[in-house]
């Protein structure tokens, strides 16, 4: 019995200890260099540094262009690997179950600044420790029509 619970115990930890990285697109993401900066706007996070997988990242976002842009509550995360950053993926039901998740819905107005909350328990997505990247992506409002990626790297130690 004594045993038994050693290699039950074993087994656990080795499960609990393994640090594999999450589940991503096979091919690296398409676009590698992603600014924080782009066109007057800015992402930045309050925190960029977590000793565990954090629930939700708080960030600011920052519109010093002379045009409104359109953005949403949905975001992804990619992670580095050895050759590159790659697509974190999650399950579809992600969008049924929160339909909120859209890439549009909110206006960033020229020359304001807003907070927003990322939630990584709405994705399901719990992150081992790494390097990541949070990609935003805005919409201009106005001609000529156009989207803007901004990125906020982090770590996960």
């Amino acid at each position: 019995m004594k045993y038994l619970l050693f290699v039950i115990s074993v087994l656990l930890l080795a499960a609990c200890s393994q640090n594999a990285l999450p589940k991503t697109l096979k091919d690296p993401s398409p676009i590698q260099q992603i600014p924080a900066s782009s066109a007057g706007l800015t992402l930045e996070l309050e925190d960029d540094s977590f000793s565990r997988s954090p629930s939700a990242i708080e960030a600011s976002m920052k519109n010093d262009s002379l045009k409104h842009y359109d953005y949403g509550d949905y975001f992804y995360i990619e992670v580095k690997k050895e050759d590159g950053w790659y697509i974190l993926t999650h399950s579809d039901a992600v969008f049924i179950e929160n339909p909120h998740l859209t890439d549009f819905g909110h206006v960033l107005l020229s020359g304001s600044r807003i907070k927003q909350s990322f939630s990584f328990d709405l994705l399901k997505v719990t992150l081992p420790a790494g390097e990541y990247r949070l990609i935003k992506t805005f919409l201009s409002k106005e001609q000529p029509f156009h989207e803007i990626s901004l990125s906020a790297p982090f770590t996960v130690s």
